[in-house]
């Protein structure tokens, strides 16, 4: 009986392998990890609690008295993108519970390599509101299988207190947090990061108003913010009337991801009167 030799792999299919397998690598390594956009901690030895960090803060400013669930009658529904490819969404549901709002927000987003699932984040709070004051939040992240949490809420003496992984903190009135349904963020000096549940210091910087497109309206007319100070690199779009339509943001790793709006409360009408302008 003749034996046949095999073939060995052509010096393309090598070739080919090679180019995937370094592909793949780069992929691994540009993940989305650590959406958190305050700094990162010092490499190094993981430092001590410091204990109870007061920061200062101004009473914020209601910009907007609009009843949310009038604004958002169908909630929010965000699509988020990175380079160019969708890797997840972002609700926002709002609900009465007696003479307060109840808000549940969640993000999930999940990054493949050649078909394989190589990161996942995923981010679920419940915050309750009350005569246009936030008074609570519970936070629950899973960062790639690394969970953690976020509790804040204000004690009956009108003080806020949270925590997270990068601490403890008090301030002497309520905060907005980084939900950003709310426009009244905008005039703040002091924001909860839901992520963290660090009280960050900001100053957020109004930039005119531009184009943005939205997969229900087509193209509107928003204003843009830029956040800065402590908590950077994110940049917030809202309507005329306070409705939050658009967000981009780049993570400590360098990874920038960008919100499109699917659901934000605008009408049909309102899409085509601003597609006109």
């Amino acid at each position: 009986m003749l034996m046949t030799e095999k073939k060995l792999p052509t010096r393309a299919w090598l070739t080919l392998a090679w180019i995937t397998l370094v592909l793949g690598l780069v992929w691994l390594s540009s993940v989305p990890e650590a959406l958190s956009q305050t700094p990162p901690d010092s490499i190094g030895p993981k430092r001590e609690s410091i204990g109870l960090v007061e920061v200062p803060v101004f009473k914020p400013q209601q910009r907007s008295r609009a009843d949310p669930l009038a604004l958002y009658p169908d909630g929010l529904r965000f699509d988020v993108y990175r380079k160019g490819a969708r890797v997840g969404r972002h609700t926002v549901e709002f609900k009465k519970d007696g003479d307060s709002l109840k808000v549940k927000s969640h993000l999930k987003l999940k990054v493949k390599v050649l078909f394989v699932t190589v990161y996942k984040y995923e981010f679920h709070s419940v915050g309750v509101w009350q005569d246009g004051e936030f008074q609570s939040v519970k936070a629950k992240i899973n960062d790639n299988g690394k969970e953690q949490t976020v509790d804040g809420s204000v004690d009956a003496s009108g003080r806020f207190f949270s925590k997270g992984y990068k601490g403890e903190f008090v301030s002497e009135s309520w905060v907005y947090p980084t939900n950003h349904w709310n426009v009244g963020a905008v005039d703040s000096d002091v924001v909860l990061d839901t992520l963290n549940g660090k009280l960050s210091k900001v100053k957020i910087l109004q930039q005119g108003i531009e184009s943005i497109e939205t997969r229900k309206n087509g193209v509107i007319e928003a204003e843009r913010f830029e956040y800065t100070g402590e908590l950077k690199n994110v940049l917030v779009w809202y309507d005329r009337d306070g409705r939050w339509v658009g967000m981009k943001f780049t993570t400590n790793k360098g990874e920038t991801l960008t919100y499109v709006c699917r659901e934000c409360g605008l009408s049909d009408a309102q899409g085509q009167i601003l597609d006109a302008v």
